[in-house]
């Protein structure tokens, strides 16, 4: 009987399903299909969790009543969950995948990683089904966090830019400190009058 367990796979961020895509064709081309659990989610094998958002523009569609996206989100970037029995063919397939940089919980020199535990995954998985019933409630996650510099593009300061210092609980307003007469003042901007400052 295969022991099955979760592992964690630390990823080039951005490239998660990049290498979801790509372990999924190395496990039938390297025939180590039977060292991966093909039940343990929707997509076989691998898990990302994932927090919907909306991006500003997405969230002032949604106000106008128009058509918007949900963007979903990686809430552990750069990393992928993988259920599988770590044999040693198993692990050379993942190790040798473009775009994975390692495993979590292994220390080199040829050591195995460490399983994820399920209490682990338990909490991920609560905080991934939390994250969307704070989103249901009408909480959009914003693409911008505290520390990001943004510009406030409309309203009487557009074309002003500041640093986000505080973003409300329900991330519908957002505390940006600005320039004005010299003094750095703090003002109070709804978040879909921002944007994330690309220069």
């Amino acid at each position: 009987m295969r022991k099955m367990n979760w592992y964690m796979i630390s990823t080039i961020s951005g490239k998660e399903n990049v290498v979801i895509e790509a372990l999924a064709n190395r496990i039938i081309a390297e025939q180590v299909d039977g060292d991966f659990d093909p039940e343990a989610t929707e997509n076989g094998p691998f898990k990302i969790f994932q927090k919907p958002i909306l991006t500003p523009k997405e969230l002032e569609k949604k106000r106008e009543g128009k058509d918007y996206k949900i963007k979903w989100v990686n809430m552990y970037p750069g990393y992928i969950f993988i259920k599988m029995d770590m044999t040693d063919r198993a692990w050379f397939v993942i190790r040798n995948t473009q775009y994975v940089t390692g495993l979590i919980g292994s220390s080199g020199k040829g050591a195995k990683p460490t399983p994820v535990t399920e209490r682990e995954i338990r909490k991920s998985l609560q905080r991934e089904k939390m994250a969307l019933e704070e989103f249901n409630q009408g909480k959009y996650f914003v693409t911008f966090k505290v520390g990001d510099v943004v510009e406030i593009i409309e309203g009487p300061y557009t074309g002003e830019r500041g640093i986000v210092q505080e973003i409300s609980d329900n991330s519908l307003s957002a505390v940006i400190e600005i320039e004005s007469f010299g003094k750095k003042v703090p003002v109070t901007i709804s978040c879909s009058s921002l944007q994330v400052d690309e220069l």
